[in-house]
């Protein structure tokens, strides 16, 4: 029996209703904050299209924590502070809905964990907490820990390692055999293929009215249909492997949970659910842990001296140099480590714009939203704030020392989200991620193959990557592993 694809499937009917935009031509007696107004719209639209990050960046720097402007017609609000974060995020979440952005990548993800809305999504949450629990990190640390010391210990001695697809390999092997009980490196390209034609699609058509060319013969959008298919089954096919090797007695990966487990009311995921959840984890749980370490493994490369002291603190770590993996605590003790990944998290967050949609009329600290508005808060911006972080351009792993996360407001630093949608696999991905940055600084040293060019430049499409395959020249360290 096939399955109803995510990108022809509609928004369910059990979502609230959205209100209908608010349009340019009828907002004239509202209280907006300042913003653009352009004598020609259609300039302001090819400024955002050009490079989001820096046009949401500029409006805070013009405008201050709030602003509005009109894309399409259509009014966009952005909020900037870290106290209109937290009202969006946490407060006041349930006067919102998700916006322009996620009804994209819905087309692609379907109802996930990371697109879906209310009632779906905290039954969704709450069936799917097991395999996520601190308990249950200690046993895939091994798995993690293996994958790693096996691929870069690969890495040959002045080898120029093509560090964005290397990250993508060994998070894909990672996430399917952890989290799938199987091995998906079979599809490592066609999932690398299609899903940079997702991402990229996702963010490029997200403007409203876009939507409209879908089921346009179109090149461009038949890709994208494309894409979004292979992915759902390239998923249904992990599931299918999965359900007939399933052992109802040992069911240690999400997929094996997600089969047999049953909610308060006794139901169990369809098998729609399960592919959308699947299609979710490829992307958290892969694609942006792959981009945080590219961005990682780069500043690192760009900064010596942070190096020799990831360096230091690997050859001094009892785990590595015992050959095994670590527990949880263990992992979350490496300091150097971790301030190189919340810095990096804080400067090149995978998810750098969380788009929402106003259901009522709200008041955002003291800014008037109206229902139907488009809200727009950035992680990338709000973690750019000179308040809170001083030099806030510059990568400064340091500022994360004595404490520094204890002096910040809520909703300053919100990478993983907040709320009841913050990202449940939060512990998994910063797990991993210490694990291979201490083994690979306990392995080898490595710096930019073109020292003119030392930074790989942004992409920032649904996720925010890397551009190109960000070569880098590896060294074995002398008599470790």
């Amino acid at each position: 029996m096939s399955l109803a694809r995510p990108f022809t499937t509609p928004r369910p009917g059990s979502y609230a209703t959205a209100p209908p935009p608010v349009k340019r031509r009828t907002a004239g007696h509202l209280q907006l904050p300042r913003g653009p107004r352009p004598l020609i719209p259609p300039a302001l639209l090819l400024k955002f299209q050009r490079d989001t990050p820096a046009f949401l960046l500029n409006l805070r720097d013009t405008y201050g924590d709030s602003s509005s402007f009109f894309l399409a017609g259509q009014l966009f609000i952005g909020l900037f502070s870290p106290a209109m974060v937290y009202e969006v995020t946490t407060a006041q979440q349930s006067s919102f809905i998700k916006g322009v952005g996620f009804a994209r990548m819905r087309k692609v993800l379907g109802e996930g964990l990371l697109t879906n809305e209310e009632p779906i999504h905290m039954r969704h949450r709450r069936m799917m907490q097991p395999p996520f629990q601190k308990s249950r990190l200690n046993g895939y640390a091994t798995l993690m820990t293996d994958l790693t010391t096996s691929q870069i210990g690969a890495w040959g001695d002045d080898e120029v390692v093509l560090l964005a697809p290397a990250m993508m390999r060994l998070t894909l092997s990672i996430v399917s055999e952890t989290l799938f009980g199987t091995d998906a490196l079979r599809f490592a390209e066609q999932i690398g293929e299609h899903m940079g034609v997702a991402i990229d699609r996702i963010e490029r058509t997200m403007l409203p009215g876009l939507d409209r060319f879908d089921n346009v013969p179109l090149p461009y959008w038949r890709k994208f249909h494309e894409s979004a298919d292979v992915l759902a089954e390239i998923a249904e096919e992990l599931i299918a492997e999965r359900r007939a090797t399933i052992d109802p007695d040992n069911t240690t990966d999400l997929l094996s949970l997600l089969l047999s487990l049953r909610d308060e009311d006794g139901s169990q995921f369809t098998d729609e659910e399960i592919r959308d959840e699947a299609l979710t984890l490829i992307l958290s749980g892969h694609e942006t842990t792959a981009n945080m370490l590219t961005w990682a493994f780069s500043w690192l490369a760009a900064h010596p001296d942070v190096m020799r002291a990831l360096q230091d603190e690997a050859d001094a770590t009892p785990w590595i140099l015992q050959g095994r993996a670590p527990t949880l605590e263990e992992a979350m003790r490496a300091e150097v480590a971790g301030q190189v990944l919340a810095e990096s998290l804080r400067m090149a967050p995978p998810v750098w714009v969380a788009p929402r949609r106003a259901l009522t009329d709200l008041d955002i600290c003291g800014v008037k939203v109206p229902a139907g508005a488009h809200v727009l808060i950035s992680q990338y911006v709000t973690q750019r704030d000179p308040r809170w972080f001083p030099d806030p351009h510059t990568w400064e792993p340091a500022r994360w020392s004595d404490d520094f996360v204890s002096t910040l407001p809520r909703g300053a630093y919100f990478p993983f989200g907040a709320g009841t949608r913050k990202c449940l696999g939060e512990h998994f991905g910063l797990l991993e991620a210490r694990i291979i940055l201490l083994v690979a600084a306990h392995q080898v040293t490595w710096e930019p193959a073109d020292p003119n060019a030392p930074m790989p430049k942004a992409e920032p499409r649904a996720t925010y990557r890397a551009a190109g395959d960000v070569p880098i020249r590896v060294r074995r360290r002398s008599g470790c592993g």
